[in-house]
């Protein structure tokens, strides 16, 4: 009776062995699966949120450029309309010149004279310095 007991009591211990041995796998190989479940989880959440950050980027570049191009189009309005306006101030400058010099020769000429003296005089002065 002795070796049916060694023999039950070997068949326990060889039970209880391969019932640990089972159970580690079993527990590694959830563990394994965790881990995959987990890395593609944080992968794919990745990419959401880079999918959701250049659609954001995108939106955002699409509305600073619609700004730019309407505040160049504004900015081309304004330089185009003060220019036109320097234009014709410059324009109608010239033709009170024009009509200064012929109504009064001599002043012209003496202004002349005296622009350029002071002129000459300025850079020959800065010259030296």
């Amino acid at each position: 009776m002795s070796n049916a007991k060694k023999n039950e009591s070997d068949a326990d211990s060889s039970n209880v062995t391969s019932m640990d041995l089972a159970r580690e796998a079993v527990a590694e190989g959830v563990e394994k699966a965790r881990s995959a479940v987990s890395h593609r989880v944080d992968a794919a959440r990745e990419r959401m949120r880079d999918s959701k950050l250049s659609d954001r980027v995108k939106k955002a570049s699409g509305r600073a450029g619609e700004a730019a191009r309407g505040g160049y189009g504004r900015a081309r309005e304004k330089l185009g309309t003060g220019y036109e306006r320097a234009r014709k101030d410059v324009d109608q400058l010239v033709g009170d010149v024009n009509v200064y010099v012929r109504d009064n020769p001599g002043r012209s000429v003496l202004i002349a004279a005296s622009v350029g003296f002071v002129l000459g005089f300025l850079l020959r002065r800065d010259r030296r310095a």
